[in-house]
């Protein structure tokens, strides 16, 4: 294992891109259930006016899962091409300390008749974008804010095996002059939970049943989601989790990094990019936590630059500070109770999940260590979940959700279809 690798392998987080999209755009619609498009039906055009957050009684005036906004979502041709309807969305749900939080996402149907029970639903959830306004995926036409078209892909081949696909932006991204609070779970997971919710309002051929899947950052939430679905959405059927690549143990991998020191190798800006809005997810999580608790005074330093700038352009931007941080990780992060209370939750194994799990992960995954992911398998298998683990030894990162999907597809259908899952825990 090269150096840098093993840089980016021991943070053991999640990737994703952070560019805006600038790729070309068609529309997908329905009449039913939404606003009125933009006057002038861009891809951008209607977008700043929808990020309006709510007042406080407007969202204290609504349940969980209940609507504020809906307006058509330009998204790109291929998208169209598998999507009947395509609709940018903002519902309610519930942020840090079960405080009411308005949310952004997306919905999108598939093409065809659906099921005497209505479509099955697929609530995804993304993997790092950032923490700033620009970095919501429902701002852009791939639903994710890169050129890459990872994300895009596997949407489109969920909706062409047919399940309705709805995705959170999480709370705070999407709006102008707010920060997301990275990696708190509970937010993260009731608003995975709750966009199932919003999108049944908005369209009655979406079902009942649904499942949870998400990938690094969105591969705790999606598990996060597990646990809670039953309670929280007792309406519903909650069939299953499919988590790739999951955020988990983060003791473990911070404590890795404070071991690095410079020189770093090339590649090292995105590594310090994930500790920062790690920093920012913590002191927006308890204020008694100081960046400095985590971070070095330079990475500190960096901090607002990390509240405006999605994963690739932060990462971009901290590889080209010289000389490099002295270190990535404060030496004494560990003596922060209230920070290792932050990592504790951020933890995606409190609870028995309300449905099988299937955990998957790349061999060759250097973002998230095969190990850190291997562990969490067990810590499932710990709460007596009904887990099938499967790695695919030529798989990085990213190429997971291209190499999985065959299993991932089959998964899911086995479970709409009544067959028990297996399990590999002992």
């Amino acid at each position: 294992m090269g150096v840098s690798k093993g840089i980016v392998r021991a943070v053991g987080l999640c990737a994703a891109g952070g560019l805006v999209a600038s790729c070309g755009a068609v529309t997908a619609t329905s009449s039913a259930g939404t606003a009125s498009p933009s006057p002038s039906g861009s891809a951008s055009a209607g977008v700043a006016s929808f990020y309006t957050y709510p007042r406080a009684g407007t969202i204290r005036g609504k349940a969980a899962g209940e609507v504020f906004a809906s307006e058509p979502l330009d998204v790109t041709p291929g998208l169209a091409d598998a999507a009947a309807s395509a609709k940018r969305i903002m519902y309610r749900s519930d942020g840090a300390k079960d405080r009411p939080v308005a949310v952004t996402g997306f919905t999108l149907t598939p093409k065809g008749t659906p099921p005497k029970d209505g479509w099955p639903v697929v609530a995804w959830a993304h993997g790092t974008t950032g923490a700033g306004p620009d970095c919501a995926p429902s701002r852009a036409a791939n639903l994710h804010p890169s050129p890459d078209d990872r994300d895009e892909k596997l949407i489109t081949n969920l909706l062409r095996s047919g399940y309705a696909v709805v995705g959170t932006d999480y709370p705070d991204l999407g709006f102008p002059g707010r920060v997301h609070g990275y990696l708190q779970l509970g937010p993260e997971s009731n608003s995975v939970v709750d966009s199932v919710r919003a999108a049944r309002h908005l369209d009655s051929a979406l079902g009942t049943r649904w499942f949870s899947v998400g990938h690094s950052q969105g591969g705790a939430a999606a598990l996060g989601a597990g646990e809670i679905a039953a309670k929280r959405a007792s309406d519903l059927k909650y069939l299953g989790t499919v988590s790739l690549a999951p955020v988990s143990n983060l003791g473990d991998a911070v404590g890795a990094l404070a071991k690095l020191k410079p020189p770093y190798p090339r590649g090292w800006g995105g590594t310090a990019s994930y500790l920062t809005y790690i920093g920012i997810g913590a002191q927006r999580s308890t204020p008694s936590v100081a960046y400095s608790d985590l971070l070095p005074p330079r990475l500190v330093r960096q901090i607002p630059a990390a509240e405006r700038l999605c994963l690739a352009p932060l990462s971009e931007h901290l590889e080209g500070l010289d000389p490099q941080p002295p270190a990535l990780v404060n030496a004494d992060w560990g003596r922060s109770e209230a920070l290792r209370a932050f990592f504790a939750q951020a933890q995606p194994a409190h609870a028995k999940s309300s449905g099988p799990v299937l955990l998957l992960q790349g061999g060759k995954d250097t973002t998230v260590a095969p190990d850190l992911t291997e562990k969490l398998k067990g810590q499932l298998c710990g709460l007596k979940d009904t887990v099938q683990y499967k790695a695919y030894a030529n798989a990085d990162h990213d190429g997971l959700l291209d190499a999985s999907y065959q299993d991932l597809a089959a998964w899911l259908s086995a479970r709409v279809n009544g067959t028990k899952a297996a399990t590999d825990c002992g």
